[in-house]
């Protein structure tokens, strides 16, 4: 993780902070249908997790914050461009940790105090500004055994013989600060170089992101109604046809003569014989 020297008012006016524990949920923001192809765009509240870490620097034995020390100004260039980021709604910070170091050089009993002293001023500085986060302060006095990795990282001429010093389990805090400076060139290359680095405060900021899916799915278009089915109609029967004139044969005594009258008329003349 990289780190970076901070402005602590920067950070404080940048940063939206939320309490820890932030539930993720979402909210459909927006839904768009296109013949049969439906999307959804939802805000997934907390979806990602991150941290970030910077460091604010200090002088020798002093515990002031200076917004001009060191390479300050490289570090509040970079808490910048982060505000920029931080400064949009979707990302909540859910937690501040401080941690406060001091270098080895020095009084081994005053240098836990000086550490505990820069992580409560950042958190002072903090707390009179924002109260809706979590903070949490720490301190870490280093010991010249910390100080192996870097010289074992280093061209110098003497390296076995300052690893020797700085590891001895013989020797205390003090006495190996005192061989350290019976060698001038080495000792002045922890004063410049090795030591200042480790006078600083760290602050983690933790926070999640939140995130805009989209979801998108097919539908069935509309079905139109179904057509009646039509029903068989019976066909009517035929009727007889009912002659205009129907024959009727009617008899005389005397001439046997076959006339054609109405069917009714007919009826009418048998029914009366």
């Amino acid at each position: 993780m990289k780190k970076f020297t901070i402005s602590i008012m920067m950070l404080l006016l940048a940063v939206p902070l939320v309490a820890t524990g932030a539930k993720r949920d979402s909210l459909l923001i927006s839904k768009v249908q296109s013949g049969d192809k439906v999307v959804e765009r939802y805000l997934v509240r907390n979806a990602q997790s991150s941290s970030v870490q910077f460091e604010m620097m200090f002088p020798i034995n002093s515990s002031n914050l200076q917004a001009s020390f060191a390479n300050n100004a490289e570090t509040i260039a970079a808490l910048k461009r982060f505000a920029a980021n931080a400064a949009d709604t979707t990302m909540h910070v859910t937690s501040i940790e401080v941690v406060g170091y001091a270098s080895p050089d020095g009084l081994e009993s005053k240098n836990l105090t000086l550490a505990t002293a820069r992580a409560q001023v950042v958190a002072d500085y903090i707390s009179t500004h924002c109260k809706d986060y979590k903070l949490t302060t720490s301190a870490h006095a280093y010991l010249w055994t910390d100080c192996i990795p870097t010289v074992e990282g280093m061209d110098i001429d003497n390296k076995e013989e300052v690893i020797a010093i700085l590891g001895s389990e013989s020797h205390s805090e003090a006495e190996k600060q005192a061989e350290l400076m019976k060698l001038p060139k080495t000792w002045m290359l922890f004063k410049t170089t090795i030591l200042p680095p480790m006078r600083h405060a760290a602050l983690k900021i933790a926070y999640t992101k939140d995130s805009v899916v989209e979801k998108t799915y097919t539908v069935k278009p509309p079905q139109p109604a179904p057509k009646p089915t039509p029903q068989p109609v019976a066909e009517a029967k035929p009727q007889p046809k009912e002659k205009p004139y129907p024959v009727a044969v009617v008899e005389t005594d005397e001439t046997g003569i076959i006339v054609e009258v109405p069917e009714k008329e007919h009826r009418h003349k048998r029914k009366n014989r």
